[in-house]
This record gives C-alpha cells, structure tokens and sequence, in this order.
C-alpha cells in the first residue's frame, strides 16, 4: 500500500467530556477500514451504541465478498443507514444522531473513499493549499444518515487529515499544514503532540493523519522518556489542567488557561467522600427525628396512664376539638345564602365530575402507553423480520432463527388491550410459526385432515393402535375402537386394573395390555379382539417393577422400565409369554427414557431427545443429523421390522419428524394443530401417519 498513516489520539476517560473511539482494521485486498467517532458523555451509557455501530462495520468489511473499494463502503454504509435510526432510539437521548461526530472510510492503495456526519474535519493538503473536502452535516435526516461518499487519489507529497473539531481549536491550520508537509504521518502525529502537552485533559484530539509520503519526509524523534510508538498505536497523554493562552498576534499554538472546577464531580474518591458524607449526616437526622418522636409519644403515654387530670383534660380537649369543629361547620354552612349553597353544592358536583374525568383520563393515558408499547412492538417485530431476510441473503440460517425467536419472546410477552390487538397478536404469531418453520426446513400443514373426533366420549387417550384396518384406543381402564363413523367401547377394566400401556401383538389377533391391580402390582393382560375378553394374564419378573412402555417384535414382549434402568425381554409361551429376563447387558441410565420401537434393533428416545440403538443387549452408535429446533420432551418413537424410517412425534415444538434410519433428516411436519401430540400409528404401507392428538384423530399423508 502506497499511502502511510498515522493516528493521534489523547483521550482521558476519566475527564474527558466526551465519548471516543478510532478505529483501524486489518488490511487486506480490499485495503483497510478506518472510523473516527465522538459524542458527548451523558449520564445514560453510551458506549454499547458505539460499540454497536463499529462492530457493524467491521464484521460487514471483513465477511463482504465485494473487490469494489467503493462499491464496498457503500454497502456498509447503507447497513448503517439500517440500523442507526434503532440505535439513536436505543440510546433514550433525544436527538442523539445530531450529537454524533462519525467519519468512516476505506483506504485503498493511493485511493481513499470516505463519507461523514456531524462535525468532522477532512483537510486536504495538496500544492500548499488547504481544502476542506468534507461539509459538515450537522442535521441529520433518519432516513438517509450517510448520503454521499467523496473519494481521490492522493499524490506523492498530498496529506489528507481527517479530524474533529479540537485539534483545529489548539493548533492553527498553517501550524498543521508546515507539520504535515516536513514530517511522515508519524512525525507529524508526534509533533502535534508535543503542542498538546499543556492542554487540560478534559478536552479529546481524535485524528488520522494519510499522506503519499516522499523520500525527503522527516521522521521526528519523540522527546525524553518517551518511546516513539508503532505507526497502528494510539497515543494516550495525561496533561496538566492548565494551559497558557494564545497570542492574540497568531501564535500557532491556540491554547488558553483552563480550570475546571467541575472536573473534581468526575474523580471517584470525591464521588465516594460526598456520598459518605451525605449518608452520615442523613443517619444523624434521622436519629434525631426517632428519638423526638419516641419521647414525645412514651412522655404522652406515661402521662395519660399515671394522670387522672391529664387524661381527662385529654378527654375535654378531644370532644371540645370535635363539638368546635361541627358547630362551626354547622354555623358556616347555615349562614351561608341560598346562592352560595347552591354555589358550593355545584362546587362539589363539578369537582366530582372533574376527579371521574381524571381516573378516566388516567385510564386513557395508560390505555395509550400500552397501545404505544403493542405499536413498539410491532415495530420491533418488523425490524426482525428484516434483519432475518438479510440473513437470509448470505444463507445463515441459525443467525435468521435468532431474530425469529427474538419476536417469538415479543408476542409471548405482549399483552392485548382490545380485541382487535388479540387478532393482530393471533396474526403474528401464526406468521411467525409459518417463517420459522421454513426457515427450519419444516412442512406446515395448516389444515391436517381429521378422521374422528372423540371429545364427544372421551378426554384423556394414552395410546392408539391400527390392526386390520381397525382403531384401539386405551383411554384410562377402557379400551375403545372406531367403527361405522362412531366411538364404542368393547372392554372396560374399572374397578379390576388400572391399564397403563398398550401395544399391538402383529402375529396374533390380540393386543398386550400392562395393568396395575389394586395392590399396586405389575400385571400384563392379553386381549383376544376376536372374543373380545382378556384371554391370559401373566405376572412380569421380579425386577421388573415398573412400565413404561412396551412393545412386541417377533412373538417377544419387550417392557422398558426406566426406574430400573433395564428392558426386560418375555418369549412367546403357549397363548402368551414365559418368564421375563433382563435384556440389557450394560449398565445404562434409562431414568429420562420415554419409550421404545424395535426393527431387530432397539431404539429409545429420552427426555432431553437423545435417540439410543441397542443390539443383542449392547448400545450401538446412532448418529443422526441434529435437528432445529432440538428435539422436546415427552417425545414418542415408532418403527417396525422393514421399515427405513423412524417416525416421531415432538409434542413441545408441534412437530412430526421422519429420520432415516442412516441418521438422515427424510422429512418434518408442523402445525398449529398439533397442540397436544400423545401418540401415532403408522400405516403398514408408509403412505400415512395417524396422529391421536387430545381427542382428535388426524391423518397425515406421508411424501414419497
């Protein structure tokens, strides 16, 4: 890069009055970004909007694909124009873009493009000649901060400076420009601040000095005990809080005595002396005030127990008190004339309607704040949904999630002042649910097709099984099945068991059904659909004391009890199963597993969405592409013996997914429908999913 540079910047920030930053990027083929921003202090913090705004534009220079120096900083600075208006809002300081002095710019080779606000300074030095370049914009309009961008080539010898008003204000501009000429940009910065020395430290010299150097530039030599600096430092200076005065002949150093009285407020330890001060003599007042008013009332006190003359006076005091009051108030009020009194009774009914019309003004304010705070919000959402399509742009979907689940937080938290709010609130979130699953790569199903109703008979299914064409659904201790377009109950266990799990026995005309008995015992019953009565009843092993699922796969019952962190496996054995054995032949923790499918594998599915394959006893590894959003809890997991796929259903986040069995993402569902997913039955063809979700039964056709 032809161009030297250098940057002087003498900031205190301690006593400095204002805020400021100067930032230099790394180079690279685009060349180098260069910022200069300052803003005065306020009591609200500022330096997170500073940090903001910087941050911006040096993610967006470093990560851009453009080769167009030009072309570049115009894309940063219309992603500036963006979200600045944001940030002045952000700040709660009224008209905070007005107070930003902000220059930013690129350097590129001998080329530099730049654009600015506020008070900014970019001084030319070209042929002995000082031109300012750069119009001061000192009224900012919102919709376009940054509105042009000058550029140029320096030539060998030309110095271009780009600073804020103070520097100007302390050296004369022929003082600079002799500098500039003489010194490289080094030498000049080092120069400059030795005229600086004496100037108070509350005043803040923010400046990049760029100049096509020459062979004859000087390179200045810093005074004693000072160490030049590399040209990317920044030079940090202490000075006194006294600085002589200029000549009012034109020396070309234009400084004058300052002391700033004010400047002791910002020292902490006079901030802490105050404040203990304040505090002790506080107590001390305080103190004063107890003890008056203690003894005051036990004096009060003493004298009214032990003194029968106090206490009576006491007594002649209060009913005189009260007699004199009413009887004025009576001899008032009748020697009133009758105009008064109706004066004063319409005194009285206009000071009521005036304290109604206040509460319901009050009411009004209020009802306005909350309908400003629902507009804030909405706006807020807007700003999201833009920022996610720019996201979208570069193709980062995890970032456009982010702001996605940024207005889900808004419309979770916002509450509706009138119907028309509830519907715009309904609106948004079903916009919302639709953007966020396309940007999940998740099917929405607006409408899922509903085969059966069964609110009209039941309120809490647990499973559901299709054999034959047919529906079983266990509902507490009744078994129910669907035929000819109505809900019928065909066994009922009340006052024998209480059914917990169910699962379909494919080789045989029968269902297993666990139960518990009025001793809290484990049993499992088999239900014969051809007699329609439980055909065996068997008791599990020993240690298998609890149920949480179960399921049959070549004539074998598996039971998973995930207290005892085992799956206990019980073979056929006439027309029903022999004695139980443990399954598992490693210690595992199976305390958060909610169920289990079998292919010739196990699977299992836990609380926190691990996905676990087991063979022959033995965990093997399952790897599967991580899903967004994370699988939730109380998820259900379905397979049999020839099928590809595992099917799930993600009752927290409304979803259906289909996973291969290789690990991969083959398909996912969503809907607003799904509000309540207990348990699914798969078509023996792949081609649908039945879905029990509360007392709906849903169909969902399955993509080839």
């Amino acid at each position: 890069m032809a161009l030297k540079y250098h940057k002087l910047f003498i900031h205190d920030h301690l006593n400095a009055r204002e805020l400021s930053e100067v930032y230099l990027s790394d180079a690279n083929d685009f060349g180098r970004l260069f910022i200069l921003l300052e803003v005065p202090k306020n009591k609200i913090d500022q330096q997170p909007l500073i940090d903001r705004i910087i941050n911006e534009a040096a993610t967006y220079f470093e990560t851009a694909q453009q080769q167009n120096p030009e072309i570049l900083l115009e894309e940063i600075l219309h992603q500036l124009n963006q979200i600045m208006p944001d940030i002045g809002s952000a700040s709660k300081i009224r008209n905070w873009l007005n107070q930003l002095d902000l220059a930013i710019g690129i350097i590129s080779q001998d080329d530099i493009f730049m654009a600015g606000i506020g008070n900014i300074n970019a001084i030319l030095i070209q042929h002995n000649q000082l031109t300012s370049i750069l119009e001061k914009n000192v009224e900012i309009n919102p919709s376009k901060i940054f509105s042009d961008i000058i550029s140029g080539t320096l030539d060998q010898g030309d110095t271009l400076i780009v600073s804020t008003d103070s520097l100007f204000d302390y050296i004369s501009k022929e003082k600079i420009k002799q500098l500039a000429k003489k010194y490289s940009p080094q030498g000049t910065v080092i120069k400059t601040n030795e005229l600086l020395e004496t100037v108070p430290d509350f005043v803040t010299f923010n400046s990049l000095f760029i100049k096509n150097s020459t062979e004859v530039d000087l390179d200045a030599i810093p005074e004693k005990n000072e160490m030049p600096e590399k040209e990317e430092s920044i030079l940090t200076i202490k000075s006194p809080n006294i600085a002589p005065a200029k000549s009012k002949f034109g020396s070309d150093i234009k400084t004058k005595t300052v002391v700033d009285i004010n400047g002791f407020k910002n020292i902490s330890f006079f901030k802490k002396l105050q404040r203990i001060f304040s505090l002790i003599w506080l107590f001390f007042v305080v103190v004063k005030r107890v003890f008056a008013y203690i003894f005051k009332h036990i004096k009060s006190g003493l004298l009214f127990v032990f003194s029968k003359k106090y206490r009576q006076s006491k007594e002649t005091e209060t009913l005189d008190s009260i007699k004199n009051i009413t009887d004025n108030k009576v001899s008032w009020w009748q020697n009133l004339s009758l105009k008064k009194k109706i004066s004063l009774g319409g005194f009285f009914i206009v000071m009521l309607i005036f304290l109604q019309s206040l509460v319901i003004m009050t009411q009004q304010k209020d009802h306005e704040e909350k309908n400003e705070a629902f507009d804030e919000a909405m706006t807020a959402i807007q700003a999201n949904y833009t920022e996610m399509e720019a996201k979208l742009i570069y193709n980062d979907e995890v970032a456009a999630e982010e702001f996605l689940m940024k207005n889900l937080e808004i419309l979770d938290n916002l509450q509706a002042m009138s119907p028309e709010q509830e519907i715009e609130i309904a609106k948004q979130k079903e916009n919302l649910f639709y953007k966020l699953n396309k940007v999940r790569h998740i099917n929405v199903i607006p409408e899922p097709v509903e085969l059966f109703d069964l609110s009209a008979v039941i309120d809490t299914p647990k499973n559901i099984v299709q054999k034959n064409g047919q529906f079983y659904i266990l509902v507490d201790n009744k078994l129910y099945t669907i035929e000819n377009e109505s809900l019928n109950v065909i066994t009922d266990f009340t006052g024998q068991y209480t059914a917990e799990a169910m699962t379909d026995w494919s080789n045989e005309n029968k269902l297993v059904i666990s139960t518990i008995d009025e001793a809290q015992k484990i049993k499992y019953s088999i239900f014969d659909l051809n007699s329609k009565k439980i055909s065996a009843v068997f008791e599990p092993s020993a240690n298998n004391t609890t149920v949480t699922d179960l399921v049959i796969y070549g004539d074998n019952l598996y039971a998973l009890d995930a207290k005892n962190n085992q799956i206990f496996k019980y073979p056929e054995s006439g027309a029903g199963f022999g004695k139980g054995v443990a399954w598992l032949q490693q210690d595992i923790d199976l305390s958060t597993t909610n169920n289990l499918t079998i292919d010739g594998s196990i699977y299992t599915i836990d609380n926190n969405g691990l996905i676990r394959n087991f063979l022959k006893g033995v965990q093997e590894k399952f790897d599967y592409d991580p899903l967004r959003p994370a699988i939730g809890p109380n998820t259900i997991i379905k397979t049999f013996k020839d099928s590809a796929y595992l099917y799930l259903i993600d009752p927290q986040n409304m979803r259906i997914i289909i996973l291969g069995k290789d690990g991969k993402i083959k398909d996912q569902y969503a809907s607003q429908k799904f509000d309540n997913l207990i348990d699914l039955a798969i078509d023996p063809e792949e081609k649908a999913i039945y879905l029990l979700n509360g007392e709906h039964l849903y169909l969902l056709a399955i993509n080839e």
